[in-house]
């Protein structure tokens, strides 16, 4: 047991300070505002632990021990081999440093995703040469995975935005009395942008998880390693059968979506305008050309190929503990989505400039 005592300026320390009662010890010291002298004169046993403790502790107060002659020799062996430890400055809590840290790190990251696609080409030129290597039966258990079982929700989703979309133009279209140009709005608006991009970005949030999960737990579980032990590419067995499943996945996705939103569309001009379903297919003939089409399904591969890619490169950047999958999974969603976005964008500039 030990006992503290301040008179003034001066911290009396008696009784037995060791290692075993060292928690109790520090958490007594801390609540000492101020000291000047240290006195552990009656203090019976003490061993190195609880001298460097207080030489730490003088030399934050700016205070000075005295000892007994008993504790005297050992202080002295401590103090000839302790290192005055000085607090350095560090701006690791301030906002511009914590800014610059976070955009380093953004940009080690892009960094690494670009030498990522490099493997990937150097990779894929090599399954030219040796198409064997190409999974046929992992292509297809993952088209039938995020593919076939996304089919419910993409048509349920693009169905209601072709419903939400119609509705909302009707209410203006029925002042003008421009019923019929709810067809404009509904297939156009689908086609060259929703379609595409909502069926992007709910794949993004599905199969990128998916993606970056399955892979992180490999590692995790070092099968990873064991694929490599094995004689097998990685990359043939994780990677190319998830790019190519999604880039045969989502075009046909976005079909499905394009149908189910212009056939919202038509249920609410039937309803709402009084247009016959006649004459909404028949101007649907006419305003949705075959460039329409095309603009939003050119969009589709690269949309599909940077999903897989960003959930696959996350997963491979997973550290080997359970944390690491969690806030891997996490990000690689909210960057596959983030890179759809960007990239629709880029295209409606292309497209404006090529005047499509």
């Amino acid at each position: 047991m030990f006992e503290i005592k301040q008179v003034d300026d001066s911290i009396i320390i008696s009784g037995e300070i060791t290692y075993k009662n060292m928690p109790g010890f520090i958490k007594r010291m801390s609540k000492v505002s101020k000291a000047k002298i240290i006195d552990i004169k009656n203090v019976k046993k003490i061993d190195t632990s609880s001298i460097v403790f207080l030489l730490d502790f003088a030399q934050n107060k700016n205070a000075e021990i005295k000892s007994s002659c008993d504790n005297e020799k050992l202080l002295n062996i401590v103090k000839k081999h302790y290192k005055k430890s000085r607090i350095k400055k560090t701006y690791h809590d301030s906002f511009f440093y914590a800014v610059g840290y976070d955009a380093y790190l953004r940009l080690l990251e892009i960094y690494l995703f670009f030498g990522f696609l490099g493997e990937i080409a150097i990779h894929f030129a090599g399954l030219f040469s040796h198409p064997k290597r190409l999974r046929i039966k992992a292509i297809s258990n993952d088209i039938e995975r995020m593919g076939a079982n996304a089919v419910p929700i993409v048509a349920i989703l693009t169905f209601l935005i072709g419903v939400v979309i119609a509705y909302q133009g009707s209410i203006k279209l029925k002042e003008f009395g421009a019923n019929i140009f709810i067809v404009d709005l509904v297939s156009i608006s689908i086609t060259r942008e929703l379609g595409p991009l909502i069926v992007a970005i709910l794949l993004a949030g599905r199969s990128t998880s998916s993606y970056t999960a399955q892979i992180g737990i490999m590692k995790v579980t070092e099968e990873i390693d064991v694929i490599k032990t094995m004689g097998l590419n990685p990359f043939d067995v994780l990677v190319f059968p998830k790019i190519i499943s999604m880039l045969i996945s989502l075009p046909l996705l976005v079909v499905l979506a394009d149908v189910m939103g212009i056939i919202g569309g038509a249920l609410v001009a039937y309803f709402s305008l009084k247009v016959s379903f006649y004459d909404f297919f028949l101007r649907l003939h006419d305003v949705l050309t075959f460039r329409i089409i095309l603009s939003g399904f050119i969009k589709t591969p690269v949309f599909a190929f940077m999903i897989a890619t960003i959930g696959c490169f996350k997963g491979f950047r997973t550290k080997k503990n359970v944390e690491s999958i969690g806030e891997n999974v996490t990000i690689s969603v909210v960057d596959s989505i983030f890179a759809v976005i960007v990239i629709d964008a880029v295209f409606s500039v292309l497209f404006r400039w090529a005047g499509i």
